[in-house]
């Protein structure tokens, strides 16, 4: 090690910093975390190089649901925003029901199953689409933090609940890790229900804006979009199960339990919700 510095500061005419073996470690493991393990192919995608970029994004939509959102609105009147809120469900139905169709025609129409399918690095065509398609997952769930944007703007602080803000980070950041590690194979099955869901949840939104009467006829159906996302997470966790097997994915079981632990944390709170909300209401 010190011949190879030593040489190094001959070649540059200057000293080297003097760095730890603590430092080097610590290099080490980011570059082993970030550059050796991921997919090389998105390495320069935006977003994708390091995962600095995505944790400011979390970290200026934490920042303003939960200070500086509420401080600017604190003596302001609820804003309405029913256009911009039409406008927004209609996008994001819309997408995710393009990012759907794309993911399934990208491999689970043709060659990919429903089973234990392995991520192969591969410049084909396919593989290619199909690592793009999960790219734009991770753009909608930016897109989708909107929400909560929304919910602070028009005062409905109700709606800003720890489910909700910790349900939108966490997919964000599942999202990165899916498109920095596994842009591919049975990974992005669980895509699929994700997508699915929120077309028709966002569709809910979008009738809600509406005005009264249309709100009056779909409020019936509300408990039943809670048992959709239910029934999502239940799906998630179970195909994602199979990663876990022994023959299945040998190098990328970390990537199952971190799926697994936070999908599982949010369906029991989503759980939690629906007993509160529904369950209860009802022996009332």
């Amino acid at each position: 090690m010190s011949a190879d510095i030593y040489k190094l500061e001959s070649q540059c005419g200057k000293s080297l910093p003097n760095f730890s073996s603590k430092d080097l470690r610590l290099a080490d493991i980011y570059h082993y975390l970030v550059n050796d393990i991921s997919d090389p192919r998105v390495s320069n995608w935006p977003l994708m190089s390091s995962p600095f970029g995505i944790t400011l994004i979390s970290l200026a939509y934490l920042s303003f649901v939960l200070c500086f959102g509420p401080m600017y609105m604190k003596d302001k009147k609820p804003y309405m925003l029913t256009k911009i809120m039409i406008c927004y469900n209609i996008s994001v139905a819309t997408a995710s029901a393009v990012i759907f169709y794309g993911i399934l025609t990208s491999g689970y129409t043709t060659h990919l199953s429903v089973g234990c399918e392995p991520f192969i690095i591969s410049d084909d065509p396919m593989s290619i689409s199909m690592a793009r398609w999960v790219w734009w997952v991770l753009i909608l769930k930016i897109t989708e933090l909107g929400d909560t944007v929304i919910f602070v703007l028009r005062k409905k602080y109700n709606q800003t609940s720890f489910l909700h803000v910790y349900h939108h980070t966490a997919t964000l950041f599942l999202a990165w890790i899916s498109c920095k590690y596994a842009p591919g194979g049975m990974w992005t099955f669980i895509m699929l229900p994700n997508c699915a869901v929120h077309v028709v949840m966002y569709i809910y939104y979008l009738c809600a804006c509406l005005g009264p009467n249309v709100q009056k006829m779909i409020i019936p159906w509300k408990k039943y979009m809670t048992s959709l996302q239910l029934i999502q997470f239940a799906i998630m966790v179970a195909h994602t199960f199979q990663a876990l097997l022994p023959a299945c994915e040998p190098t990328r079981k970390p990537l199952a339990y971190i799926y697994m632990s936070q999908v599982a944390f949010i369906f029991y709170m989503f759980l939690d919700y629906y007993r509160k909300s529904y369950l209860r209401k009802k022996t009332e």
